[in-house]
């Protein structure tokens, strides 16, 4: 069985501060001097020369004047450096809290004339974008924060905008995802999520099973929307994907059995239980449509009593299922079935032995003479080496349905997206292994 390369040990955190103290040997002590906190401020180039607090709301703002450490700056067209200021003009950015106070950092911003091009040219710093209002560390902070809290939470607790959030966090979202490297799917996983509940929107999720993340979010679970980001992988990409685990949709096996022909295809084992558990739904309806009041008093509130998994059942719970399963020999039979499939699926690891036992099963539900067993059997059929090959590789979509849990959570946190680029980058930040972009250095 393929595997992924083991990943090196994170390195251990501190988080009780008592720790610290058995730490203060091994660190470097420097006195305080004047330049400490142009060296705290983390912005090369600029030297603090003055400091202003103003008080604002509940608490303090603290402003930093701050001026060029060099009066030279180097022309980014040819690479001359200069000393000839052309212009200059006050700036005011927004950087990260001082004490807990929100921090301005005031400074000159340059204009030079190069000599050798005989045109002006804006210095431009490491620490700042052009024609940005805060400083690369802030808008890394705002982005950190993105990715647990919704932006207008951020916004409010940050005392900016909510389209400032929005802006800073999509826009290194976006380079974030441009600089990550697309790494190669060995186990992949089809699964859709409804976008917003009743409308009948959904996203197609494409996940890696192995390293638990998700690789794409589709605009439609369309089998076209799949077919055209298969398309977009490389031959080599295609190649290494051996196994793709779905639930039971015609549409999907074709695309993938017509694309990735070498691919393993294996349906999902929760969805087909799930199938399952919806037949018993079904039988159950049917016999309260039709019952006495007594059959219908012991039957109302079983749902998720009868498609639960026994052994998890409390003692309450197991005393109501004793009693409903009484009232009808069609249910007890239905549910017994069901449990006994939900064990060959725990127990059996052997595709032949897995084969035999499904055989048996199917033959004895098909003689209940009950329609809705009857019908899963025939889906059972119609994906029957698709679900085997689950006892060949024990790959379920049990990952996909984690992240699909997390991404409703995203979507509640939010509120509902109504721009769907929006919702794919956030999903990917926090769910697709995107990080925090590297700020760049100029």
């Amino acid at each position: 069985m393929d595997t992924i390369p083991l990943l090196s040990a994170p390195a251990r955190i501190i988080r009780d501060a008592a720790q610290a103290v058995k730490r203060v040997a091994g660190l470097a002590i420097q006195q305080v001097t004047a330049g400490t906190l142009t060296q705290l401020l983390g912005l090369p180039g600029l030297v603090v020369t003055e400091y202003a607090l103003e008080p604002q709301g509940d608490g303090d703002v603290l402003h930093l004047f701050c001026q060029h450490e060099h009066e030279v700056a180097m022309c980014s067209r040819c690479g001359e450096l200069s000393v000839r200021v052309h212009e200059q003009e006050e700036r005011c950015v927004r950087h990260l809290d001082v004490w807990g106070k929100r921090t301005w950092v005031h400074f000159s911003a340059r204009r030079f004339e190069c000599a050798q091009c005989r045109r002006p040219f804006t210095e431009e710093l490491a620490w700042i974008e052009g024609k940005r209002r805060q400083t690369r560390a802030f808008e890394g902070h705002i982005y950190e924060r993105c990715q647990t809290v919704d932006h207008a939470s951020v916004a409010e607790a940050e005392r900016l905008h909510p389209t400032t959030v929005k802006d800073i966090f999509y826009r290194l979202a976006k380079r974030a995802e441009r600089r990550h490297p697309r790494e190669r799917v060995r186990w992949l996983g089809i699964d859709e999520i409804s976008l917003k509940k009743g409308h009948q929107q959904f996203a197609l999720v494409l996940s890696d099973l192995q390293r638990h993340r998700v690789i794409a979010v589709l605009p439609e679970r369309s089998q076209t929307a799949l077919e055209q980001w298969l398309e977009s992988l490389s031959a080599e990409e295609r190649a290494e994907i051996r196994v793709v685990a779905m639930d039971m949709w015609g549409p999907y096996r074709g695309v993938i059995r017509s694309r990735l022909s070498h691919a393993k295809i294996v349906a999902d084992r929760f969805h087909v239980m799930k199938q399952l558990n919806d037949r018993i739904a079904q039988i159950r309806r049917a016999l309260q449509t039709k019952a006495d009041p007594a059959t219908r008093e012991a039957l109302k509130g079983t749902y998720w009593i009868l498609i639960k998994n026994r052994a998890d059942l409390t003692p309450d719970e197991e005393a109501k299922l004793q009693a409903a399963l009484s009232v009808s020999a069609e249910l007890r039979t239905a549910y017994l079935l069901k449990e006994e499939f939900h064990t060959l699926c725990e127990k059996l690891h052997d595709r032949a032995c897995a084969e035999r036992f499904l055989r048996a099963w199917a033959w004895r539900a098909d003689a209940t003479g009950l329609p809705q067993l009857h019908k899963f059997v025939q889906t059972l059929h119609n994906w029957w080496n698709e679900f085997l090959n689950y006892f060949d590789e024990r790959v379920t979509s049990g990952v996909v349905e984690g992240l699909n849990r997390a991404i409703r959570a995203i979507i509640r946190r939010a509120c509902g997206y109504h721009v769907f680029e929006h919702f794919r980058l956030q999903v990917l930040v926090e769910h697709g292994g995107l990080g925090t972009p590297s700020l760049p250095l100029i």
